[in-house]
């Protein structure tokens, strides 16, 4: 047997600590002992023990305390569990007119939520000051500081390129113009900063916690005041090979791109203009499930016009399941089953519909997603070991 050098056995000692740290991550709710730890990931207890030593020393694990072990004699066995709080990640969606943060610890418990809605955001000034908002509520909320998040991600309506780079997005030029990204990262240099598509990062939420759990193909469709969607294929987000996978939208004569203002055609004509103010989506939508009728009708014209650019999408992945997120969902099957029925007959097969169960906070929580797997895989380097 060829004698370990140096650093092979530093390294070997590292990749054991990955090991015991990638349990107790599996185990986050329940501290496990030394002995349990070896026989779980079958090492040795004095190569456990070495590695918990290395771990608790960079504050990644801690031991647990109050761990009674009734009728037995001796001294109690010493506990470790996942120090979820070595650090904070933050998931941000934002868009036109509305802001949603969640700041999570890093096991994903949600720490708070900060929601701003009916707002202005088209200009990266307005953009900027929301986010800044955003992050110093949540920090404050929990009394810490900003420089205790990791990382932050940032949920956006454009295309984002497999680097992380906004490509383009005609929702909101400015952001660009302003240079929204580089300033964001300049703001919080203490953080890892991730951009995202918004539909995608939904579609990540609905995999890993959502209606498209455990599934291997899943089609995400975030119907609201825009359209969009996202892929999962063979069990992984489908992005293409410059991030604009799903983007199906961008056909004219699927007409996406023009639903919202058909939608809105639509309440102004079945509205009475002495009532006021003509209600936005999800009140209709809500409307619609009340039984009011000419609401219901609104959110079955409105279901057909997105059908065609859904079958599309259908036929090309042939999904398991088709997720309905956005402001759309809080119709349930009132909006569902028009859409359910406008499918059919351009479908060669129409997979079950489903509303998000994850509501207006999917794309945040997708956020959330993206900045833990880079803790896992970067951070804590799980992925290598």
């Amino acid at each position: 047997m060829t004698a370990l050098r140096g650093n092979d056995v530093a390294t070997l000692r590292w990749i054991n600590s990955r090991a015991v740290l990638t349990e107790l991550m599996h185990s986050a709710d329940v501290p496990l002992s030394v002995t349990e730890l070896a026989s779980r990931i079958e090492l040795s207890r004095p190569t456990v023990e070495a590695a918990l030593t290395d771990l608790v020393t960079e504050e990644w694990v801690v031991e647990a305390t109050g761990q009674s072990q009734p009728h037995r004699a001796g001294r109690p066995a010493r506990h470790y569990s996942f120090n979820a709080a070595a650090g904070l990640v933050m998931g941000i969606d934002i868009g036109p007119h509305s802001i949603v943060g969640l700041l999570t610890d890093l096991s994903g418990t949600v720490l708070h939520e900060v929601r701003r809605h009916d707002l202005d955001l088209a200009s990266g000034d307005a953009a900027m000051t929301a986010i800044l908002d955003a992050v110093a509520a949540a920090v404050d909320a929990v009394g810490t500081s900003v420089s205790r998040i990791r990382v932050i991600t940032v949920g956006v309506p454009a295309i984002v390129s497999n680097d992380g780079e906004i490509a383009l997005t005609t929702v909101v030029p400015d952001w660009l113009l302003s240079g929204i990204p580089e300033r964001i990262r300049a703001a919080f240099p203490g953080s890892i900063t991730f951009f995202d598509n918004d539909a995608k990062l939904a579609t990540l939420a609905e995999a890993e916690w959502g209606a498209a759990s455990g599934t291997q193909t899943a089609l995400f469709i975030l119907a609201g005041r825009r359209i969009a969607a996202g892929l999962i294929v063979n069990g992984q987000l489908m992005r293409g090979t410059r991030g604009a996978a799903g983007e199906i939208g961008a056909l004219q004569g699927v007409g996406w791109a023009t639903s919202f203002a058909r939608f809105s055609d639509r309440i102004s004509a079945s509205h009475d203009a002495d009532s006021g103010t003509a209600p936005g989506l999800e009140a209709v939508m809500i409307a619609a499930v009340a039984g009011d009728e000419p609401a219901r009708a609104v959110a079955a014209g409105f279901a057909e016009d997105i059908a065609e650019g859904v079958a599309a999408l259908i036929l090309t992945i042939d999904p398991e399941v088709v997720v309905i997120g956005g402001g759309c969902a809080r119709a349930g099957d009132t909006f569902l089953a028009p859409l359910r029925a406008a499918l059919e007959p351009l479908c060669i097969y129409t997979p079950p519909l489903v509303a998000s169960s994850l509501g207006s906070k999917a794309v945040a929580l997708g956020a959330v997603a993206r900045s833990l797997d880079h803790m896992r895989n970067e951070v804590l380097a799980l992925g290598l070991s």
